[in-house]
């Protein structure tokens, strides 16, 4: 889930492969986005564009004015065989561009501050920073341990202001 930074808009991605927006202000969703997979979302810094992450490995955004019109730009990160190379990439020192993750799904997407990068989460144990112009990764963030986590979004409005509560829990084994 992603909260506009500019007015009382969310979006959403579901299980059922559908991105929706929502506004606090309707009772239903304004928009509905088809994807091919499991997708998530987030809004830009300035509330006008909008990244859907599908699949775990295709990143497309989206003019929210638009958006029924299709992806402006779409980037492939990762692929079959770069999953297959990763696991000899830290052996001979071999740095594989836009490498795709084996097991690991992303749970979620965030714009830096200023709109240049993306940050993609994921349940695995590391995170990527993709360039958000080009797909490019940046930086692979590794080196830790992520249980197994289901992530619960609660949503309330306080007055003007639309607050998102993130609570994560384990999920047992």
């Amino acid at each position: 889930m992603s909260t506009s930074p500019t007015d009382d808009t969310f979006l959403s991605g579901s299980l059922d492969k559908t991105i929706r927006l929502w506004d606090l202000r309707s009772q239903g969703c304004q928009g509905v986005l088809n994807a091919t997979a499991k997708p998530v979302a987030a809004f830009d810094p300035e509330g006008l564009i909008f990244a859907a992450g599908i699949n775990s490995e295709l990143l497309k955004l989206y003019d929210l004015r638009s958006f029924d019109k299709g992806p402006f730009s779409s980037f492939k990160v990762g692929s079959k065989l770069y999953c297959v190379l990763l696991s000899f990439s830290s052996l001979n020192h071999v740095d594989f561009p836009n490498v795709a993750d084996s097991g690991s799904d992303w749970t979620g997407l965030k714009f830096s501050p200023d709109g240049k990068m993306i940050l993609v989460s994921t349940n695995g144990d590391h995170h990527k920073i993709l360039d958000s112009f080009s797909g490019q990764l940046i930086h692979n963030l590794s080196g830790f341990t992520n249980p197994k986590v289901n992530t619960i979004h609660r949503v309330s409005r306080n007055e003007k202001q639309l607050n998102v509560k993130k609570i994560i829990t384990e999920i047992e084994s």
